[in-house]
């Protein structure tokens, strides 16, 4: 029990002693109202909370004729307690029914209220256990969703990585220029992917600058030049995202673009920020008759999906356009 409850209780408590006592002062001295509301909150406090160990130790766990047994025991036994405390007082006139047999009387009104504040007491408690059930279950989902989220940005695709590094050894074999080039963006990319992907949200000019470090890349893999456009407009300042959203969809386009055996082949992407809106489209060539290229293309696609729904669900659209000889992603989304 935090110390907000704690303060909470006491106050209940105390409230619920001064008005008991408050009822009773004009029978008897203030002083020996508050004596004996004292006796009585404390012998119903006492049924409250056991009645709340008891729900959690018994009732909870289904062992309902425990729990109904001790419940009728702790009642009795503190309706006898209040019974002899309260006749430690002299008789007092509040009604007709006070002047008939005073043990009788008190015990029903003991057994009453002991009664109404062992309802209280298990309707209490099972409200804050199905509170507490329903958090820990949205915990273990938001927790489920999130290693389902890490999983996925794991999944950059190895294929993209190891032709850099193949393409990387070649050169430096030959002791070319570019080695050192390569070298440097693939680390700068690996430490955008292992470093800042871990992250909740980043500002869109990282993700930007690494599309950037990966088209530059790509390029120095080939030795002639590329049909590969990136356009960027609107303010990307203030405007964060989900790390590694965009890149996937990058990396769809190159690894299923045609550039190894089409000279027409192009790579074209654009970037649009309006009013906290992005508006990203990736459109490339492809080879119709590579049906084994395309087969596999499902994957990081069905991964940026996935990503979306956990992330921006109700907040993006996704549309993929399979056109003869061109595939096109048209991402939306409400940052």
């Amino acid at each position: 029990m935090n110390r907000n409850i704690l303060g909470l209780h006491i106050l209940v408590w105390l409230a619920a002693t001064l008005v008991h006592a408050g009822i009773f002062s004009r029978f008897m001295p203030f002083g020996v109202s508050l004596f004996r509301a004292t006796g009585n909150m404390a012998s119903m406090a006492v049924i409250f909370y056991l009645n709340i160990f008891l729900v959690n130790r018994f009732l909870e766990r289904r062992r309902y004729a425990i729990y109904l047994g001790l419940v009728l025991v702790a009642v009795l036994f503190m309706v006898g307690v209040r019974v002899r405390f309260n006749l430690l007082f002299p008789e007092m006139p509040i009604s007709e029914w006070l002047r008939g047999d005073q043990v009788n009387n008190w015990r029903v009104g003991a057994l009453a209220t002991n009664a109404g504040v062992l309802m209280i007491s298990a309707i209490y408690q099972l409200i804050l256990n199905r509170n507490a059930a329903a958090r820990r279950t949205l915990e273990l989902q938001a927790s489920e969703q999130e290693a389902h989220l890490q999983f996925l940005k794991a999944q950059i695709n190895p294929h993209f990585l190891f032709n850099t590094l193949n393409n990387i050894y070649s050169l430096a074999t030959v002791r070319s220029d570019k080695t050192a080039g390569m070298v440097l963006r693939l680390s700068n990319l690996l430490r955008y992917v292992i470093y800042d992907g871990q992250a909740e949200k980043l500002p869109l000019s990282k993700e930007v600058d690494q599309i950037r470090e990966y088209i530059e890349l790509f390029r120095m893999r080939s030795e002639t030049p590329l049909d590969i456009r990136f356009e960027v407009a609107g303010d990307l300042s203030g405007v964060r995202l989900e790390p590694m959203v965009l890149i996937p969809i990058v990396e769809n386009c190159f690894k299923h673009c045609d550039f190894e055996h089409n000279p027409e082949a192009f790579i074209h992407l654009s970037l649009q920020v309006e009013a906290q809106q992005i508006r990203f489209v990736a459109v490339n060539s492809k080879d119709d008759a590579n049906r084994q290229k395309d087969s596999q293309g499902g994957v990081g696609l069905a991964n940026i999906r996935q990503r979306l729904a956990l992330k921006y669900p109700d907040r993006h659209q996704l549309e993929i356009n399979g056109d003869k000889g061109r595939f096109e992603v048209v991402l939306l989304l409400d940052t």
